[in-house]
């Protein structure tokens, strides 16, 4: 997970920041780079954001946002569970 801190982004260019995100990633994945861009999450009271990736290393991940000319703060190796059926929300 890629944690970067955008202070004065406007949410267009949160947008599009997430779009080259994706672009550089399928690039590189066509080049048979093991990359996928998986997502962001914005906070925008935190001015942050945490874009998630799979990929094969965390150089991999680095060389994305590189190419993509996205400064980051921060790679995290992290883990995600599935959700799990029990925790849903009544109503779901």
């Amino acid at each position: 997970m890629v944690e970067r801190y955008l202070p004065g982004m406007t949410a267009r260019e949160v947008d599009d920041a997430s779009a080259r995100l994706a672009v550089t990633a399928e690039a590189l994945a066509a080049e048979g780079v093991g990359v996928r861009y998986a997502g962001s999450t914005y906070v925008p009271k935190e001015e942050s954001c945490f874009c998630r990736f799979e990929a094969s290393s965390r150089e991999v991940v680095e060389s994305v946002c590189n190419r993509a000319q996205l400064p980051f703060a921060r790679i995290h190796a992290v883990r995600s569970f599935p959700r799990r059926k029990e925790d849903t929300c009544k109503g779901e």
